[in-house]
């Protein structure tokens, strides 16, 4: 099991965390992470623990806990592979660049499917312009009501939120609306993930571009589910450079002419 553990200084190092998993037996690892560019720590860590009884006992001891003189949050996420997190902070420090390489330009729609906080839609819309329009998409209503709080901060009134069926991968839009859909760190939340690559093949116009970011299951296996369904081929991708991440953007582009 993998713990995500916030709230540390920046100064904060592996060596002065490791303590706090002294009586944990099956403790593997722990690494701070840190910016790809500068080697900063981005003020959190994560730890992987092999038993999940003795993780959740790691959880309720330490969420919540005084560390260094700061609050500690500790929970689960879903296991990452080498270099993902660190990839995905620099998605997040980066996105217009992102999005105007992976084909988002003013007038463009958007579908950003799985959304959370909100980073790349709102990046999306500021690029859009008023021209444009970004649908984000999740299925937590908290966040939809939080990101339309940010869209209305910004005076961003191209951004209309949509909440979706968690049983479902149905969009509810009509075919051929976007020119660009983001996946980005919501494709391992997909139980039928052949039947959401052909919800995008409908939902994405002929010449657009479905933008993927794979966390959790790694380039690889994006690039055999795309074989598999033979609804896209490879477009670019873009990683930082001389930095080795396990998952990459990856931009598709449809088949069907």
């Amino acid at each position: 099991m993998q713990l995500y553990i916030d709230g540390i200084q920046d100064a904060t190092t592996e060596a002065e965390l490791s303590p706090l998993f002294s009586g944990v037996r099956s403790f593997q690892s722990l690494r701070v992470i840190r910016d790809i560019a500068s080697g900063a720590s981005r003020g959190f860590a994560l730890a992987a623990i092999a038993d999940e009884a003795e993780a959740r006992t790691a959880i309720q001891r330490l969420n919540s806990a005084t560390f260094a003189g700061g609050k500690l949050t500790v929970f689960r996420i879903h296991d990452t592979l080498p270099g993902e997190m660190e990839f995905r902070e620099w998605m997040r420090d980066n996105a217009e660049d992102i999005l105007r390489r992976t084909g988002v330009a003013a007038g463009s729609i958007v579908v950003d499917y799985g959304c959370g906080p909100g980073i790349f839609s709102i990046a999306a819309a500021r690029i859009a312009g008023p021209r444009g329009k970004v649908y984000a998409l999740d299925v937590r209503q908290r966040a939809l009501d939080e990101l339309t709080k940010l869209a209305a901060e910004e005076a961003l009134t191209n951004l209309e939120t949509r909440l979706l069926d968690r049983a479902s991968c149905l969009v509810g839009l009509p075919a051929g609306t976007a020119d660009v859909i983001l996946l980005y760190d919501v494709l391992q939340e997909i139980g039928d993930k052949p039947a959401l690559m052909r919800e995008m093949s409908r939902l994405l116009k002929p010449a657009g571009a479905l933008s993927v970011f794979p966390m959790h299951l790694g380039t690889d296996r994006l690039l055999d589910l795309v074989r598999s369904t033979a609804l896209f081929q490879v477009g670019d991708r873009q990683g930082y450079p001389g930095f080795a991440s396990a998952s990459e953007i990856v931009n598709l582009t449809s088949r069907i002419p």
